[in-house]
């Protein structure tokens, strides 16, 4: 394991960290379940292997968690991007690689847009713009975030009762394919790594916060890989921030993690899109051009179409869209599904993500 560190943010709360490899340092940004720094199955060794020996992976303990400190209020977007201003402040004057993962997407992109200069490439995995809260009025949403974070509270508390059943249910929405001893490794892993009242202020930023705008600003080259059945994070979430992303390359994954465990039959293909889209020396070979959303070489829309997947990326509904545009709804559903038979793609997210990479929503 490599030497532990620590770092302190602007407000004087200390962070641990650590230094795995040598090159170009790549950091690995997290949330709720923190950083176990050489976790066998969330920890950074897979991570490591896939991108050494020219770039090392750089995790630290948010706020709060781990061998940070434990005290370590307020946990907002603020603090956090102090947090990561703190460890990318020691790594040398030179740009960084991000490695966005889950819910510490929203702090990588709102970094990578408030210090474009810092920042050389970023990694998104599991990632999106908008918190469960910020996805528009839906009654299903707010009774679902309620629901998460009563659960966090309750895994993450201390002598509750039928606390491991909670953690279990918690982890099975992140990894749903992970068998019970990858998911007792995880639970080992994050036992005691936070307290209730901490899961519950990450939970609560998770649910509340939005980095739209911030994701509209990135600057540097993005690469994001995202689970078509990811059940923490919908998919549509994920095509939706790599729409925002001006220079986001979007990779969708046939796998159900939000996050990859060491041994996800997928990592392989990761991989080998982080080597390539990091330069680095003998890539292992490309994934076919089947298995990536790429743009056809032309793309016709008529300009009604154009304007229903401009208000289906802002997640508009059918109906909304109808009363805005004074159409059907029957007739919206035509004209998007119009619109994604000449992009050739299967569902809408692919659709409104194609469409801004060809520069049409604007």
């Amino acid at each position: 394991m490599s030497d532990i560190r620590y770092v302190t943010s602007r407000d004087g709360t200390r962070l641990a960290m650590s230094i795995h490899g040598s090159g170009v340092p790549a950091v690995r940004v997290m949330l709720h379940l923190g950083d176990q720094l050489d976790s066998p199955g969330i920890g950074s060794r897979h991570w490591q292997h896939a991108l050494a020996p020219h770039v090392s992976v750089v995790p630290y303990d948010a706020r709060g968690c781990g061998l940070s400190d434990r005290q370590a209020e307020p946990i907002t977007l603020d603090s956090c991007l102090e947090d990561l201003e703190a460890v990318v402040g020691v790594l040398g004057a030179g740009p960084v690689v991000l490695l966005g993962l889950s819910h510490g997407s929203m702090v990588a992109v709102a970094f990578a847009a408030r210090h474009p200069e810092r920042v050389s490439r970023l990694v998104v995995y599991g990632g999106y713009a908008r918190g469960r809260l910020q996805r528009g009025p839906d009654v299903a949403h707010a009774q679902e975030a309620k629901a998460i974070l009563e659960a966090m509270q309750v895994a993450f508390g201390e002598d509750v009762p039928y606390r491991s059943a909670f953690l279990r249910t918690v982890n099975s929405r992140l990894f749903p394919s992970a068998s019970p001893q990858q998911l007792d490794e995880v639970e080992a892993a994050i036992a005691g790594r936070m307290s209730a009242s901490v899961a519950a202020a990450y939970t609560t930023l998770s649910l509340e916060c939005d980095v739209s705008e911030h994701a509209r600003r990135v600057t540097c080259p993005t690469l994001q890989f995202h689970a078509r059945a990811d059940l923490a994070v919908p998919f549509e979430e994920g095509c939706h921030l790599a729409s925002l992303i001006p220079q986001a390359r979007f990779v969708p994954l046939d796998d159900d993690s939000n996050i990859p465990l060491a041994g996800n039959p997928h990592w392989p293909r990761v991989a080998t899109e982080l080597r390539g889209f990091l330069g680095m020396e003998d890539p292992m070979p490309k994934a076919t051009p089947a298995d990536v959303i790429a743009a056809p070489s032309t793309a016709s829309l008529t300009s009604r179409q154009i304007e229903v997947l401009l208000l289906i990326s802002q997640g508009n509904t059918d109906k909304e869209i109808a009363r805005a545009l004074g159409l059907s709804p029957r007739t919206v559903e035509m004209h998007a599904g119009n619109a994604l038979r000449a992009l050739k793609c299967r569902t809408r997210a692919e659709g409104v993500h194609l469409a801004a990479h060809l520069g049409l929503l604007r």
